[in-house]
């Protein structure tokens, strides 16, 4: 047996106040969590943790990148297995013992290859069938072969995905995606220039506004940035207004319309729904939050273009119909590019309408779930226990086929556990996963053998 002794044990319940104690692990099982300090006996590993926390792994409900195979719910071509593996070690490094791909066009076989080459969990998620197929087209696609347009959702629930999802995804519905891909992408073939993400946010506001609505672009404010951004002799404001036009456009509404068809696959599939809840799907997802209930998550509430009132209006609805708030780490502690302050979950977490936490990945600059565990810990907006519940076993009652045997610590569930400082969740000193020692670091004492 594996023993974390003379730790301060946080169990992932959201009620239990930390305790100190010990966590035996016996195969990839936890076999008992308790205040003893257990010694152990022939042949056992005891590791002294000399204080500080024991949390259950964090369960990340919200990454992407994690596998070879199409991105995003644009079905744009995906990473190299190598760089999938390089951002698996990075939410290895965060506590992150499980994933949830939410590209959610991949299939099984592509998830496999990252899974059989290193012990991060990887859940599957599924965004197969119409009107999603239809969005990724109009946004990109290129990344969607045979095997990806062959499959259903139902197929994918069969061969165990956990949720549907994300649906939508900034690539389709005007967010994110669009600021860090598309937009400068399209910017830079017609003017030879390449824009930066903050720039072509700007520009899109300034054309569509937050609440993406075509007819009533802020002509002198394009005329502006382009200025700004060296620009403006070489497109014109009209030319400008075109190119954002038909960069965002095309998926839009059929990306909405995605939305609503997730909750009614999520009713019959008996699976749960992740979908892109920002202001430009905020009349959407309500309408699905309506229709899923229970089933229903929305995907980084505190998205920033929403306002903050916005925010809190959307998850009280969502709260109100049965469903699940997530909130997302983006960029917001480190890079600071996507989200360059975290207010709105801020607001949200003030407003006590949050129910799960998530990275989402900021153009593959996110923060860790920890982060945000030890920063609204740190200043007050929720208990240790509280945090760490909505990084972990909340996080398995949104997704229940995770749930199942994830999230808390506590004997028969799954041995994945997080050690980090004693007052800085963040600071992850060890990560153990399915029993086994998967991260470690050179101030955690050296485990001894019972004689």
């Amino acid at each position: 047996m594996l023993i974390l002794n003379h730790g301060l044990i946080v169990n992932g319940d959201g009620r239990t106040a930390p305790f100190t104690g010990s966590v035996v692990i016996e195969g990839s099982r936890i076999a008992a969590v308790g205040p003893a300090n257990y010694t152990g006996g022939i042949g056992d590993t005891v590791i002294d943790l000399a204080g500080r926390l024991i949390m259950p792994g964090a369960i990340n409900p919200h990454a992407h990148a994690v596998a070879p195979g199409p991105r995003f719910a644009s079905g744009t071509p995906g990473v190299s297995l190598e760089e999938a593996l390089g951002n698996l070690r990075r939410h290895l490094s965060q506590g992150h013992t499980t994933v949830v791909d939410l590209d959610g066009f991949k299939v099984p076989t592509e998830t496999a290859l990252a899974q059989d080459r290193q012990p991060v969990r990887i859940e599957a998620s599924t965004v197969h069938f119409d009107p999603m197929f239809a969005a990724a087209d109009a946004a990109d696609g290129a990344g969607l072969g045979d095997a990806h347009r062959a499959m259903t959702a139902r197929e994918m629930v069969d061969a165990g995905a956990v949720v549907i999802g994300e649906v939508g995804a900034g690539m389709t519905l005007g967010g994110g995606g669009q600021d860090y891909m598309y937009i400068p992408a399209a910017v830079e073939q017609a003017t030879g220039v390449k824009i930066y993400q903050t720039q072509a946010k700007a520009l899109k506001y300034a054309v569509l506004g937050r609440h993406i609505r075509p007819g009533n672009p802020d002509r002198e404010k394009i005329a502006d940035l382009l200025r700004e951004q060296g620009l403006a002799d070489l497109i014109s404001v009209d030319k400008m207004i075109t190119l954002i036009e038909e960069s965002v456009l095309p998926s839009f509404q059929v990306a909405l319309d995605g939305l609503v068809a997730s909750a009614n696959l999520a009713v019959e599939l008996g699976v749960p729904t992740l979908v892109h809840n920002s202001a430009p799907s905020d009349e959407a997802a309500r309408e699905a939050a309506k229709i899923a209930k229970e089933l229903f998550i929305g995907g980084h509430t505190n998205h920033p273009n929403f306002s903050a009132e916005e925010a809190v209006a959307n998850a009280r609805w969502i709260r109100e119909h049965g469903g699940f708030v997530e909130i997302d780490t983006f960029d917001a502690w480190g890079r600071k590019d996507l989200a360059a302050a975290p207010a709105h979950l801020i607001t949200l977490m003030q407003e006590g309408l949050v129910d799960i936490m998530a990275t989402d990945y900021a153009a593959g600059h996110w923060d860790g779930m920890f982060e945000m565990v030890d920063a609204v810990t740190r200043v007050g907006l929720a208990s240790l226990e509280q945090a760490v519940a909505m990084a972990t076993g909340n996080v398995g009652k949104a997704l229940p086929r995770v749930g199942a045997d994830r999230g808390q610590l506590k004997a028969g569930q799954l041995a994945d556990v997080v050690v980090s400082a004693p007052k800085s969740p963040a600071d992850v000193r060890l990560v153990v996963i399915d029993g086994e020692v998967a991260l470690t670091h050179d101030d955690i004492a050296a485990p001894s053998q019972s004689a």
